[in-house]
């Protein structure tokens, strides 16, 4: 299997689509909170935006990513007439995961009753 079949298989599922963009977009979003309510507070630190990178893009995205593409290669377990993809529905529930906790830490950010925390590893 080659590059362009991986791409076109991936583009042809609309679940794995949405979960890639939908964790994409959250990271994103909770970055650009975090960083306005850290500016806001007086609290902004460079080494901050570096464990970003690290623990949430490099740590958990990427991760995400990288194994809904494996499901996508490595295909469905079949036993009987029952078939499932082990890798891909693993990567929806981390994708699941990783939702609501981004979705709790965007709405710290824009909770101003909350102390703001700086980003630890």
């Amino acid at each position: 299997m080659n590059f362009g079949d991986i791409l076109a298989k991936l583009s042809s599922d609309p679940t794995i689509n949405a979960a890639i963009i939908g964790i994409t977009i959250l990271a994103v979003v909770d970055f650009a909170t975090g960083s306005l309510r850290a500016i806001s507070t007086g609290t902004f630190k460079l080494e901050a935006f570096d464990t970003l990178v690290r623990v949430q893009i490099a740590g958990r995205v990427l991760p995400i990513i990288l194994v809904l593409v494996a499901g996508t290669v490595a295909g469905n377990i079949t036993i009987g007439t029952f078939s499932f993809n082990v890798l891909t529905a693993a990567a929806l529930v981390a994708a699941a995961t990783f939702a609501l906790s981004a979705g709790k830490s965007i709405a710290d950010n824009l909770n101003p009753s909350e102390p703001h925390p700086v980003p630890v590893e």
